[in-house]
């Protein structure tokens, strides 16, 4: 006969008039056959719809934990994804989710208990079991620590298992259901429209310079066009301060614009501005060499004692510029009578030229530029600068042909995509243009054609007499404004005026950049000018990337024109606040879901079990153990076995059984001799 670890055994009996009853009957189910249901059933069976009621308050409990669980995920379905700040009410969201758990747990427990309880009631009207088994159950319905008793004892051969497991696990109801709710964040971005909360300089129109016209009959100029003005000219002092600091700011940090950002993160989109760009090619192939022998032209006058004649080298740049470098041939610093030396007065011994530049702003007279037309460009540094192998006196100045480099600056208009993290500008140039409006910057009241301007390509500068100019526009064709993706309401012309464009070019050739520079190991001390170099010169001349150089500069002096442009026509971006938002992790969710089901089910079965043995619903009463207990003589041995101390033991050997007696049904025990 099949025994849960000897505690009960499937049993039948035929004589209703008394027990034990004669033969036991194997069978590992616990349902009996009809003799037996019709032993226990009552003289008038209990309806169903009095036996659910018996059941109310477990139902009541089983529908509250339900609809608890229910509103739990409702409200977490609706806050997934939200803002926290969303959230308004008194208490948190994770104390309106403890709560419905607590009442759903709390509710699930009692209803299972009431389960477990009758459970006993049912297995032991069916079959036999010890009188341990019965208290197993008794304590399984009080809490989870009887019902891992229980649970070690059935091990999955009866259903109570089940509900078992279910109290033991819902101690993590709880917890799993708080598990749910976490959060994360990103930026949130908020436009504005107007106000000083996120806004970046740009600029699409530039006028500074002082520029005046003197009197028309001062050093006149008579064209066939009329009379041609003399100007007078002062550079922005913004604007040349910024060429200064670009040059400087390569070998430091690099010139970004003005922005306001009040939250430290920040999106301006993308948008276009007028700026300043830069290119750099090599023209080293252009280069001519030509060795001689004396004096190298240009150098100061030697010390007593000392030789300047010797064979030395040069290398012209060939052009209308005649850009050439010298030096005497040889190592460098190792010719006889050729030395770093520091005289008096205006003498000053000249090391070896390591660079020699020259800017200037006619196009025409470069060799790359000059294939320009329509340009905007406005200066070419023309550079040539020593191969390291000669400074670091690998090879002779004889046989080691230097670099040249020619560097423009030029208008442009750049579409940047731009952002503010954490308070840092990241901006991006997106799209360059240059294209030169060939209607714009046009001599103003002057009839027929300007012969100077064809012959010069259009230049920008033709020194201090012009005539009055219209403004230089550039532009951005539409097709390809589109293709880069560029909205409708970004401006697509520039300007910039006469006064910005020629007051900026007189002040580079006449102050800082005039002339050739040349640019020696130590002395930058010019003879001729009784000056030292206070321009670009020793910058120039000791970069290692011309590209990164100029580049600088033009990003100087960008966001200097950009700056100018921020308290009146700036972009716009959105504001962004790192926002926290709620994200409920559904698999948290499922061990919940899991045990309100397995524990609503089980309930269920409990109840339709009841109703099929024809049992009163007496659950976990203690009146009903009272009332239908143990037989006298077992409980006789039951007093005794306490007395001795070996109640667990006699609990485990006495086999019982619900039978019906004279008086009643009656928890009775069974003989040994009916048990394999």
């Amino acid at each position: 006969m099949d025994t849960i670890e000897g505690d009960f055994n499937s049993y039948t009996g035929s004589n209703p008039s008394f027990a034990p009853h004669q033969q036991p009957v194997a069978g590992p189910t616990i349902n009996p056959n009809p003799d037996r249901a019709a032993l226990l059933e009552p003289n008038k069976k209990l309806s169903l719809g009095r036996s659910l009621y018996r059941w109310k308050w477990e139902l009541v409990w089983m529908l509250l934990s339900l609809a608890s669980l229910a509103t739990s995920v409702g409200l977490l379905a609706t806050q997934d994804g939200r803002r926290l700040d969303a959230w308004t009410a008194f208490f948190t969201l994770n104390t309106f989710v403890s709560i419905l758990a607590q009442v759903s747990r709390t509710a699930l427990a009692f209803g299972i208990s009431s389960s477990l309880g009758q459970s006993k009631w049912n297995l032991f009207s069916a079959s036999s079991g010890s009188l341990a088994l019965f208290d197993a159950f008794d304590q399984a319905s009080r809490g989870p620590w009887g019902s891992v008793g229980l649970a070690c004892r059935l091990q999955l051969r009866h259903v109570a298992t089940v509900g078992a497991v279910v109290v033991i696990t819902l101690l993590s109801y709880e917890p799993f259901v708080q598990a749910t709710i976490t959060q994360y964040g990103e930026l949130y971005g908020e436009y504005s429209g107007s106000g000083p909360r996120a806004v970046i300089g740009r600029v699409q129109r530039v006028d500074v310079g002082g520029f005046s016209q003197l009197s028309n009959t001062a050093n006149p100029i008579l064209l066939g066009a009329g009379l041609l003005p003399t100007w007078s000219m002062q550079a922005d002092y913004g604007l040349t301060t910024s060429i200064y600091n670009g040059f400087y700011a390569s070998i430091a940090q690099e010139v970004l614009p003005s922005f306001t950002c009040s939250t430290g993160n920040c999106t301006f989109g993308t948008f276009t501005s007028l700026g300043v760009c830069s290119t750099c090619v090599d023209v080293s192939s252009h280069l001519v060499s030509n060795h001689s022998f004396g004096r190298i032209p240009g150098t100061a006058v030697a010390p007593p004692g000392h030789n300047p004649n010797h064979t030395y080298t040069s290398y012209t740049l060939v052009g209308s510029s005649n850009l050439t470098i010298s030096n005497y041939d040889g190592l460098r610093n190792t010719t006889d009578g050729v030395g770093d030396y520091t005289g008096s007065g205006n003498q000053i011994f000249q090391s070896d030229t390591l660079s020699t530049i020259q800017a200037t702003v006619f196009p025409q007279d470069t060799i790359y530029f000059s294939k320009t037309f329509n340009s905007t460009t406005f200066v070419v540094f023309q550079i040539i600068q020593s191969r390291p192998d000669f400074l670091n006196n690998v090879s002779d100045w004889r046989t080691t042909f230097p670099i040249a480099t020619e560097c423009g600056l030029y208008f442009c208009a750049n579409m940047y995509s731009s952002s503010v993290v954490e308070g840092k500008l990241q901006e991006k140039v997106i799209e360059t243009w240059s294209n030169r409006d060939p209607r714009s910057y046009q001599p103003q009241d002057v009839s027929g054609t300007n012969i100077g301007d064809e012959l010069h390509n259009d230049p920008l500068y033709s020194g201090s007499r012009d005539y009055v100019r219209s403004d230089l526009q550039l532009f951005i064709p539409d097709d390809e404004a589109t293709q880069a993706g560029l909205s409708n309401d970004q401006p697509r012309r520039f300007n910039v005026s006469q006064a910005t464009a020629q007051t900026t070019m007189n002040w580079i050739t006449t102050k800082f950049a005039p002339g050739q520079i040349n640019i020696p190991v130590q002395a930058t001390f010019n003879i001729t000018s009784g000056f030292a170099n206070d321009g670009p010169g020793e910058v120039i001349g000791n970069s290692g990337d011309l590209n990164d150089t100029f580049s600088a500069v033009a990003s100087s002096m960008t966001a200097y024109m950009r700056n100018m442009g921020l308290e009146t026509i700036p972009q716009y971006g959105a504001s962004q606040t790192w926002v926290l938002y709620f994200r409920i992790r559904w698999a948290f969710l499922a061990p919940p879901l899991v045990l309100t089901l397995a524990g609503c089910l089980f309930l269920l079965y409990t109840i339709r079990e009841t109703q099929s043995l024809g049992l009163i619903a007496w659950k976990e009463s203690t009146l009903a153990t009272l009332a239908h207990g143990l037989d006298t003589l077992t409980r006789s041995k039951l007093r005794d076995a306490y007395e001795d101390g070996t109640e667990e033991k006699s609990a485990r050997e006495i086999t019982a059984m619900v039978e019906k007696s004279w008086g009643g049904l009656e928890l009775c025990e069974v003989s040994k001799e009916f048990h394999t």
